[in-house]
């Protein structure tokens, strides 16, 4: 599922709005628990430099904290992709994807055993000590950073699922897009005559299969997830905080599950491009092929 030679812009889709939802989710969760956000950085650097102009040295320390533990995610996501790269595992993404859910599941384990104050242990009153409250905002910034860096290796830089302010202005931008292709789709149905059904129904159906009308609705669908995740991150809190953090685990040993058993498919780059004998290619080609192996089903 995760071998980003093998992803269509279907498989990116269908990956990026389910990893939407678990960010929005954990987002959520880090707000109601902690108070703070850690799906994305851009307000925890605005608070940062409030935080050293007023000299608010406990509170710069806990931000930068914040920034560092993101940043340390999707640095351990890209030596991971990378190492299994140079090893040849046939899905460099299930280790993060598995990091990520072992990263939440500690998430809760803290906040079920080591984080509140009141004596209510998880009860509406409860909050987390200092030390907690380091720990499971670092763990989740810790999850959030992978996840991103994660996704957007697969997409290879096209697609953010753990913030929604690029999303936005993609949607923006192809929204302009898409009514260009809807007036110069109606000058074709003007020009295809009222006698050329045929012509017309091209015209028609080329408008949803053009790819500014998928990117338009990937992103929108990215959008809704994250906020469709924030709202169940909140009814979890408030209903059942105990197990708040069930569905985001199981959900990605899911998809780890998914791509160890049916991988989409198995990928190398071609031997007969480069060395002595191969061939002698511009450096921005590369050529791939499917990797034969006995052991496996289709």
């Amino acid at each position: 599922m995760f071998i980003v030679q093998a992803h269509s812009f279907k498989q990116q889709a269908r990956l990026a709005i389910t990893l939407a939802w678990i960010a929005g989710y954990t987002n959520v969760m880090t707000i109601l628990a902690c108070g703070h956000v850690t799906s994305h950085v851009s307000g925890t650097t605005s608070d940062l430099g409030r935080a050293v102009a007023e000299r608010n040295w406990a509170t710069t320390g806990f931000l930068l904290f914040l920034l560092l533990t993101f940043a340390a995610g999707a640095a351990a996501s890209g030596f991971v992709c990378e190492l299994g790269r140079r090893r040849g595992w046939e899905s460099i993404y299930v280790v993060p994807m598995a990091l990520e859910a072992s990263l939440l599941t500690g998430f809760a384990l803290v906040w079920e055993f080591g984080s509140v104050t009141s004596s209510d242990r998880g009860g509406a009153g409860a909050s987390p000590t200092v030390g907690a409250l380091f720990l499971l905002a670092g763990i989740a910034s810790i999850a959030m950073g992978l996840q991103n860096a994660t996704i957007t290796r697969i997409s290879s830089g096209v697609v953010r699922t753990t913030h929604v302010t690029g999303v936005l202005t993609d949607l923006g931008l192809e929204f302009a897009q898409f009514l260009y292709l809807l007036r110069d789709h109606a000058r074709q149905i003007r020009a295809s005559g009222a006698g050329s059904r045929a012509e017309f129904s091209r015209a028609v159906r080329a408008v949803p299969a053009h790819i500014t009308s998928k990117r338009l609705l990937l992103l929108a669908s990215i959008l809704g997830s994250f906020a469709l995740g924030a709202g169940l991150g909140t009814v979890a809190f408030e209903e059942a905080r105990r197990w708040a953090m069930f569905p985001p685990v199981l959900f990605l040993l899911w998809i780890v599950y998914q791509d160890i058993t049916r991988p989409i498919a198995e990928i190398e780059p071609s031997d007969l491009v480069g060395g002595e004998n191969g061939i002698d290619l511009d450096d921005r080609l590369v050529v791939y092929h499917l990797r034969r192996d006995s052991g496996r089903t289709r």
